[in-house]
């Protein structure tokens, strides 16, 4: 058995954003190999190709190993979407693939003349035919939602008020939101979906976004650094630094939480009438 590492068109994966160093095994006799990913939140799956079909991997780093002897694996670059999902991995020949994706992965069977639409980043691999996917857009709904701009935050000072009235000003503000409706349709993506018609075989993952997107490094760190109780202790010192007072932190009920009311005694009072006319109060 032979074990060295290969670099896989550097040049090309590196422009598509695919890893290019893998490990190449090598052996005349059956052997068994043990392979694992960095993250526990992925899941694998295994892609048996007979020849007939070719599979397209569009997850950059989803392809982790693949075996066979007239496999063969390219990169492939995909203008038609944002840059964000250029990089993808053509598949061709006989042999094996060993694919993973963010939380679990589904097996999507289309017959002919059925449609799907999904997400880029959720379609983990799909199998070729004579009807390439083609980017889709859906149309725009007509809720108008408020976007906060940064502009409101500065103060309403004579000089904010007569620089707005300037060409400069304006010039700046076409070129910030140009410079932004250009990064969300070209870099990340507008809206952009991948539209398939049957008969084809997709592979899509649950998870679309990293981890990362919502969480930092250092809030991870944090987060793991921080020992477990220590949150109602927190609460309860902003609390006392912004009221002054001391807060409990034993829970109670709504009829404990409510003051107290001084009961008084009851009172009757009797009124008889009298022959005469006449009323007693007693």
């Amino acid at each position: 058995m032979v074990s060295k590492l290969s670099l896989l068109s550097p040049l090309t994966r590196t422009f598509g954003g695919i890893p290019f160093l893998y490990q190449s095994i090598t052996s005349t006799s059956p052997i068994t190999a043990l392979i694992s990913t960095k993250s526990p939140l992925t899941s694998f799956t295994v892609v048996h190709l007979d020849g007939r079909v070719d599979w397209i991997v569009t997850q950059r780093d989803a392809l982790l190993a693949w075996t066979g002897q007239s496999l063969y694996v390219k990169p492939k670059l995909n203008y038609k979407l944002s840059i964000a999902h250029w990089g993808n991995s053509h598949a061709r020949g006989r042999g094996l693939l060993a694919l993973i994706g963010k939380g679990q992965i589904y097996q999507v069977n289309l017959n002919a003349g059925e449609e799907y639409v999904a997400h880029p980043s959720n379609v983990v691999a799909y199998a070729m035919n004579q009807f390439p996917p083609q980017p889709y857009r859906f149309r725009s709904t007509t809720i108008n939602l408020q976007i906060p701009s940064i502009t409101s935050w500065l103060p309403e000072t004579r000089f904010i008020q007569e620089a707005r009235k300037t060409n400069a000003w304006k010039y700046i503000a076409n070129f910030l939101f140009t410079l932004r409706m250009w990064a969300r349709r070209t870099i990340w993506g507008d809206r952009l979906f991948l539209h398939f018609r049957g008969p084809t075989t997709i592979l899509l993952q649950t998870r679309g976004s990293r981890l990362s997107d919502s969480l930092t490094t250092r809030d991870v760190s944090e987060i793991a650094d921080t020992p477990a109780g220590v949150v109602p202790t927190a609460v309860t010192l902003d609390l006392t630094k912004e009221t002054g007072r001391t807060v409990s932190t034993k829970t109670t009920s709504s009829e404990d939480s409510l003051p107290a009311i001084e009961e008084k005694p009851a009172k009757v009072s009797y009124v008889t009438i009298g022959p005469n006319g006449k009323a007693q109060f007693r």
